[in-house]
This record gives C-alpha cells, structure tokens and sequence, in this order.
C-alpha cells in the first residue's frame, strides 16, 4: 500500500509499505526494535510515530505535529519527533500482515 512518510525536514515521499512491520521500521529506529504508535485525526486518517521517540531524543517533525495539532489528535502543548508514516486507507492499513 502507498502511504506518505513525513520526515523531520518537512519532507513528504510516497512509499509503499507491505507489512506493518515494515511501517514500524520506517518511524522506528530498526536498532532499539521500538513499538510504532498510531494517532487518530479527526477525519479518520492516522499519523504513525515511534512511541519512544522522546525518550531518544529525536527532532521534532513540526508538519506532523502541525497536521495533529489541527485535527485536535494531540495537545496544544504536545508534538510530534522523528520521522512518520500518514495512512489515509484505515482499511488497507488493517489488512496487512504483522510479518
């Protein structure tokens, strides 16, 4: 499936993805095997972040944190660090295997 990976630059990219693991190794950093976490927009669209990426002190993604920030996904005093996938096909997200 196509997805968007939305990196710390502001850089948006057009890439398919297969398997969820594959989307959790794009936001999470393959070496410390971290848990992906999923955040709902408003309108049913969802933002994949690395659920420990504050611990690592990763960069802030300011159009991820932007793009929650306007669908009321997170605090107004919360954002969004590293790299992300944005999944527009609830569906087709859910259909792929965990492999």
């Amino acid at each position: 499936m196509d997805v968007i990976l939305i990196t710390i630059e502001g850089k948006k990219k057009k890439v398919n993805i297969n398997t969820f693991d594959e989307a959790r190794k794009l936001v999470c950093n393959s070496q410390y095997n971290s848990p992906a976490e999923i955040i709902v927009m408003l309108d049913g669209t969802f933002i994949v972040i690395d659920e420990e990426g504050k611990l690592k002190n990763l960069e802030i993604n300011e159009v991820a944190t932007e793009i929650a920030h306007e669908n009321n996904a997170i605090y107004p005093s919360d954002y969004i660090v590293g790299d992300v996938l944005f999944i527009d096909d609830v569906d087709e997200f859910d259909a792929l295997p965990y492999e």
